[in-house]
């Protein structure tokens, strides 16, 4: 045990439960079997953190140490739980709580669990498999199951076989590819055989959909999937359905083997960006938006993205911003709030990466430079940092947003300030910013929500005064917990 004042208070300051961050006291009907499906959900999402000890700051009306029952409120419980714990399949390893914690002041216990990311496989509990929500859990079903495995990439669509002939993969990109390695041969069959892109199914040669997707003419054509993008342009800033739609002119589909995929729809889209988008005030939207931002967000969406779900990447092209949505969710160790800064573990799709290594000047090094690459291009244009948005927002995607906008004296200000505080008020952002009208404070902040560069968090009445803002890509807890 260590007394750490410090973590203490970060762990009451935390105003709500949210997807990663739960709070348990060790009491009441069930509470067992609700911790650890709670750690199963965690899991099986983004991974996650439970405060054994602390009563729920949204359904209680003490504050501070009042709030701390400890677990000595019920060291059975504690003792169970721990118990429990060794009954989730397949085993999660190192789960012991990873603090606990003496709080002196009252001579009680606080545990916290953090529970790790699943990036191989499912996690169960009594053959039930939850998952996280924004607050609480979630049991999927049969079907969900098997979808959410290739969105999460436990299931790798690259790796299964299809019925293509051979002959449809013997292109230029093909010969590109093999002259590129230097292999021997004249047999297709065989060569794709030896180099993991062919396996046998019932002693029949039959290609990965990997070897479809780098060599054929027209994979969607010749799959049961979609693997096309789709570019549309928008006029404004929101997007409007019925019958008079906002969009400009018809949605432009680009196909075809994954590097000229990749280079023809690098070259729509920028040729877009260039030209400039006419603005409901009549005027040519200028994009300043880097190059190589544009480009990486593409590539990695084409290069990453789930090949089961039958549904195309879309880049839509908005007045104000470039938006690339991609089938499929963060793979293996990677978060919306790690992404870039760490290495993943893994890739959905291995079996592309390795093999688009293969080719001369490939789209990717695959040494994780990319996000970081885009991250730097738009700091050094003085533009806002790419934005992901992901499950829970979005059932089964993820969505990279690139701002085309400078951001603004006030922004470095409030950014600087939670970075260092976590979460701020409006009256705290008017005196670090110098912004006087409560009301011009409260459109920038809404603002930045809406961007997707800050949440919001209301307080449990639904009132405006106690509502705080955060970094949509902050951690609760520190890296350290």
């Amino acid at each position: 045990m260590k007394d750490d004042n410090r973590l203490i208070n970060l762990l009451l300051d935390i105003p709500e439960e949210n997807q990663t961050i739960e709070f348990k006291r060790l009491a009441g009907d069930r509470i067992v079997r609700k911790i650890i499906e709670t750690v199963v959900a965690f899991a099986n999402t983004d991974g996650g953190s439970i405060i054994l000890g602390i009563d729920d700051p949204e359904k209680t009306t003490l504050k501070g140490f009042d709030r701390i029952y400890g677990i000595e409120e019920n060291k059975e419980t504690f003792d169970e739980i721990m118990r429990e714990l060794q009954r989730i399949v397949p085993p999660i390893s190192h789960i012991r709580p990873s603090s606990l914690i003496e709080v002196k002041q009252i001579q009680k216990t606080v545990a916290l669990l953090h529970v790790p990311k699943a990036t191989v496989a499912f996690h169960s509990i009594d053959n039930n498999v939850f998952v996280r929500l924004n607050k609480g859990n979630k049991k999927l079903t049969p079907s969900e199951i098997v979808k959410m495995s290739y969105a999460k990439g436990f299931n790798k669509a690259d790796h299964e076989l299809v019925d293509v002939d051979f002959d449809l993969l013997n292109t230029k990109h093909y010969k590109t590819w093999l002259s590129q390695r230097r292999v021997t041969g004249d047999n297709i069959e065989e060569i794709l055989f030896k180099t993991g892109l062919a396996r046998k199914d019932s002693d029949i040669v039959k290609p990965t959909r990997a070897a479809v997707l780098l060599f054929a003419e027209y994979p969607t054509n010749i799959m049961d999937t979609k693997c096309t993008v789709r570019i549309m342009r928008i006029k404004g800033r929101l997007e409007h359905y019925g019958e008079v739609p906002n969009m400009i002119g018809t949605p432009k589909t680009v196909e075809g083997p994954m590097l000229e995929l990749i280079q023809k729809t690098h070259e729509s889209v920028l040729d877009i960006l260039r030209t400039g988008i006419e603005m409901h005030s009549g005027f040519i939207t200028k994009y300043q938006l880097p190059e190589r931002s544009v480009k990486e967000a593409i590539t990695n969406a084409i290069i990453h993205r789930d090949y089961h779900i039958k549904r195309d990447i879309e880049v839509k092209i908005f007045e104000d911003r470039v938006e690339v949505m991609s089938p499929g969710l963060f793979a293996y160790n990677i978060t919306a709030q790690n992404i870039g800064h760490v290495r993943s573990d893994g890739y959905r799709n291995d079996l592309l990466v390795k093999h688009m290594r293969e080719f001369p000047d490939p789209p990717n090094l695959d040494q994780n430079e990319g996000v970081k690459a885009m991250r730097n291009e738009m700091a050094s244009n003085g533009l806002f940092p790419p934005v992901y948005i992901t499950y829970p927002m979005l059932e089964d995607s993820v969505n990279v947003v690139l701002l085309n906008e400078h951001r603004s004296d006030e922004w470095e200000k409030v950014k600087g300030y939670l970075l260092a505080n976590r979460y701020i008020a409006n009256v705290k952002a008017r005196e670090i910013t110098g912004v006087e009208q409560r009301d011009k404070m409260s459109r920038l902040l809404n603002k930045w929500v809406r961007q997707g560069l800050l949440l919001r968090i209301q307080p449990k009445d639904g009132g405006v005064k106690g509502t705080k803002y955060k970094l949509s890509n902050a951690q609760e807890l520190p890296d350290d917990k």
